[in-house]
């Protein structure tokens, strides 16, 4: 059986230990280096770095099932039979119920979502936070979004444009036919590669320690719940999801009680910490978090994006 890498390309050659995280792991972020992940065998031929690994959301391209995290998802309505996951079992689509449909109305009161902040300062244009004043989802409002060119705007829009996406998709991906489903991934895949690739170099300057902890926390779980929308169509239409094992090897902060946090004071005090900038960032990778939880460790203080991740992964 091929051992697949657990660093990225310059630790590996280096034989260092990679301490993981996006888009930079710490050695190659201190160093100025470029920095490479991927899911080949150990024995896999070099390529020369520079370029991430191109994320693939096209839902025919099932050869190798991946792992289905809603097989084992129990917070669930008591109609749905957990042990079912066949192709067009509604089980799929309770993740978008949990996860993404509450976020304009969270937002809307001024509370944190599951991966949207509304503390997160946004001086450009937030398209979430339209989509939130004009306190519905239409399709139309959709189409203008998916015009727009990520590549050609600040790097906060770039992230409130695929937070919007996101919810639209949840909204409406369900009703359209497989066609538009395939286009509307294509397009959800090339924004998540853009914030993927563009965050750490665009990073905001001058932010204050909270801040910036916001602004890298929202980019990690945007791209984390980016993937958990692929893998949810792909398995309600097939019954299994492809792209799992880069998802858990996607990082996050999983302190509790950091992204619930609503002020830099209560940001600050969640930690026990004296300083904003004593908080840092502890990442973890989403594999090490599920593994991680022996089942006496569940206090989430009211962060459903952490709850989620642990009911997907470990069905309890």
């Amino acid at each position: 059986m091929a051992i697949l890498r657990k660093a990225c390309r310059n630790c590996t050659a280096s034989k260092r230990k990679c301490v993981v995280q996006l888009p930079k792991c710490t050695r190659c972020a201190q160093r100025g280096l470029e920095c490479t992940y991927d899911l080949e065998p150990l024995n896999a031929p070099a390529v020369h770095p520079g370029t991430l690994p191109k994320m693939s959301f096209n839902p025919s391209v099932c050869d190798t099932p991946g792992y289905c995290m809603m097989k084992t998802i129990r917070f669930r309505s008591p109609s749905i039979d957990p042990a079912i996951c066949g192709p067009g079992h509604p089980d799929s689509f309770e993740v978008l119920r949990l996860g993404y449909k509450p976020v304009p109305e969270l937002v809307k009161a001024g509370h944190p979502a599951i991966f949207v902040h509304p503390k997160l300062q946004i001086h450009c244009h937030n398209h979430l936070a339209a989509l939130v004043e004009f306190g519905s989802v239409s399709y139309e409002s959709f189409r203008r979004l998916i015009q727009l060119d990520l590549r050609a705007v600040p790097i906060k829009e770039t992230l409130t444009a695929l937070q919007a996406l996101l919810v639209y998709l949840a909204t409406f991906i369900s009703s359209v036919n497989e066609v538009e489903k395939k286009k509307y991934l294509n397009i959800l895949s090339d924004w998540t590669q853009v914030l993927l690739e563009s965050a750490q170099a665009n990073m905001p300057q001058d932010q204050s320690s909270w801040q910036a902890w916001l602004f890298g926390e929202s980019v990690r779980r945007t791209i984390i719940m980016s993937y958990g929308l692929a893998m949810t169509l792909s398995s309600f239409n097939y019954g299994y999801c492809t792209g799992w094992l880069f998802l858990e090897s996607l990082p996050f902060d999983r302190r509790a009680g950091l992204w619930t946090a609503e002020s830099p004071q209560a940001w600050i005090a969640a930690t026990g910490v004296r300083t904003g900038e004593e908080v840092g960032e502890r990442l973890i990778s989403y594999h090490k978090f599920a593994v991680n939880l022996d089942g006496s460790n569940f206090d989430f203080r009211g962060d459903t994006f952490l709850a989620l991740l642990a009911f997907s992964h470990n069905g309890r």
